[in-house]
């Protein structure tokens, strides 16, 4: 009998079975090779940068709505910060004209639920520290959240979500990092969620190579040099913490306007590329106005698509 016929009279398992040596008792290939379970779908936003100017509120339409015509539809928009275009060097009244624009959007385009993360250029930090939206409050009230950092459950999922925009010393915004306050509570956290795998997402990377190498950082005989801008400057300290919880798998961030992933001691951190793009100037370098589908796992696995929803100036 040649092999074909073999195949179809007894079957793939059965002939698994047949083969000296096989520990293999399958009766056909579904007992073989399971298929992981999705359990979560999300898309994944960041840096919009509203405005009514640079037609940016035809391109967020535009985004929202190709998130929304996907065949496989996302449960859930996770942004990560820098809805609008600047609060940061703005006063009152511009602050509040780009954020009633980002809700008059939300309400008319857009019918998914939204997770929101602090991004620098949503706190607002002009005008008189005495009114009491300044900094962080103003941001908190815009996106209706009660803390700039907090933690869920979802689909089996622990999410935690980080604050990575502090004062500088001198009380001029904007450092990144996690206060020592946050850092406590970030511990406590992992410490008490120890089943589930984490999913962590702050404004800026915590780990990023693309951040690096962009935008001439390197100088002779200094060598390259970041500020306090560009990425977490207590990376170490939080990719320690990590190391002493295995079941932290992913972060994601946004704030560069460019894709990268990067695997290190067993966390993926990606940042995905900007709605805005080049602040609606067009494309990032190589990374395209878009946003993320992300698919999370039963068994702790991810997978990140960026997408390009056709912004052109």
């Amino acid at each position: 009998m040649d092999r074909r016929s073999l195949l179809k009279n007894l079957g793939l398992g059965a002939l698994i079975g047949a083969i000296p040596g096989s520990r293999i008792l399958a009766a056909n290939t579904s007992d073989i090779i399971k298929p992981k379970k999705r359990v979560l779908r999300f898309a994944h936003l960041t840096d919009v940068h509203l405005e009514p100017e640079m037609h940016a509120p035809e391109g967020l339409a535009k985004c929202l709505h190709h998130i929304q015509a996907q065949k496989d539809a996302p449960s859930f928009i996770m942004n990560t910060g820098d809805c609008i275009m600047d609060a940061l060097k703005q006063p009152k009244d511009r602050v509040e004209v780009q954020w009633n624009l980002w809700h008059g959007l939300m309400k008319s385009d857009n019918s998914l639920p939204i997770e929101y993360c602090i991004g620098n250029h949503d706190c607002w930090g002009a005008g008189q520290t005495t009114d009491l939206l300044y900094g962080k409050k103003y941001a908190l009230e815009m996106m209706h959240l009660e803390k700039p950092y907090r933690s869920f459950d979802r689909a089996g999922w622990h999410f935690i979500v980080l604050d990575s925009i502090q004062p500088k010393k001198d009380g001029v915004w904007y450092t990144c990092k996690l206060d020592d306050e946050q850092f406590d509570w970030l511990q406590k956290d992992l410490e008490a969620n120890t089943r589930l795998p984490v999913a962590i997402f702050s404004h800026v990377p915590v780990v990023s190579a693309a951040t690096v190498v962009v935008d001439n950082k390197f100088k002779e005989d200094v060598g390259y040099e970041l500020g306090l801008g560009s990425m977490h400057t207590d990376s170490a300290r939080l990719v320690a913490l990590f190391d002493e919880h295995p079941n932290v798998k992913l972060c994601m961030s946004g704030h560069i306007h460019l894709y990268e992933q990067i695997q290190y001691n067993g966390v993926t951190y990606i940042s995905n590329g900007a709605v805005s793009g080049n602040w609606w100037k067009g494309k990032r370098y190589r990374t395209d106005n878009g946003y993320a589908m992300v698919n999370l796992y039963e068994d702790g696995t991810f997978d990140n698509e960026y997408i390009p929803y056709g912004w052109t100036v």
